[in-house]
Parts: C-alpha cells; sequence; structure tokens
C-alpha cells in the first residue's frame, strides 16, 4: 500500500485537516498520516468546520516527524505556506508535493473559522484531484 505522508512545521490545523479529508476520500487506498517539525499549533475550531462537510469524528493528534520517517512516504506533501522557510522535508520521498496554505495561527481571532473553511476548502480540491490519479 502507497504510504502517504502530510506535513507542516507544527502538525498543526492544515496537515491535520488534510489527513482527515485524504482518510475520508481515499477509501483505504493509501496509508495515510500527518506529523510536524514542532507540534503544537491549535487546534480550535478544526473539528467543527470538518463536521459542517460531514467529516465527523475527528480527533487531534500530535506527531513529530520523527516518528513518521521509516520508512520514508511514497508521497510527501507540504501544506505549509508559500515562503515559510521552514516546510519540513522527509529524506527518501519518492515524490514531494505542496499545496500550500496560510498558517490560520496567524489569523485574527473573530476571523480564525473563515481561514479555516478556506484552507479546508483547499485541501479538498487537492484530495480530490490526489484521489482521481492513478497509484504512484
Amino acid at each position: 500500500m502507497q504510504r502517504i505522508l502530510i506535513v507542516d512545521p507544527d502538525h498543526g490545523a492544515r496537515s491535520q485537516m488534510a489527513e482527515a479529508l485524504l482518510r475520508q476520500a481515499a477509501g483505504g487506498r493509501y496509508e495515510i498520516g500527518s506529523a510536524g517539525t514542532k507540534p503544537g499549533g491549535s487546534m480550535a475550531g478544526v473539528d467543527m468546520i470538518l463536521s459542517e462537510i460531514g467529516v465527523d469524528g475527528f480527533v487531534p493528534t500530535r506527531r513529530a516527524i520523527t516518528s513518521a520517517l521509516h520508512p520514508p512516504p511514497d508521497l510527501l506533501v507540504t501544506v505549509c505556506e508559500e515562503g515559510c522557510g521552514s516546510c519540513p522535508y522527509v529524506p527518501g520521498a519518492r515524490r514531494v508535493a505542496r499545496w500550500p496554505q496560510p498558517d490560520p495561527d496567524l489569523a485574527p481571532p473573530g476571523e480564525r473559522a473563515g481561514v479555516l473553511r478556506a484552507i479546508r476548502d483547499s485541501l479538498r480540491l487537492h484530495v480530490a484531484t490526489l484521489v482521481r490519479q492513478p497509484p504512484m
């Protein structure tokens, strides 16, 4: 089974939403995980944003990228913002894809839900494209 690892620096909302969306869309087609170099990003509101589109039962986790290196993924997906300067890299990944997303932790509190929805919707498009492709 092909292995996909989704990463961002803080293993926060972006990578965990992408993992949840891909799990739902892929239906067991891939082994899917997510991680970060310094896990600690806020997960506030993510469960609500995902439940709006029928992704229920989301349980946030914290996973350091060092625990996800062996074996290297077939596809490494980075979801950090353009030019962040700290996108995680995994040696040995067969392919790398960039799905850049803004950091929702930088949004003003009153705008966080809107930013999370925009990220979710962007990630859904990337996920839909990925699952329509032939196996890697």
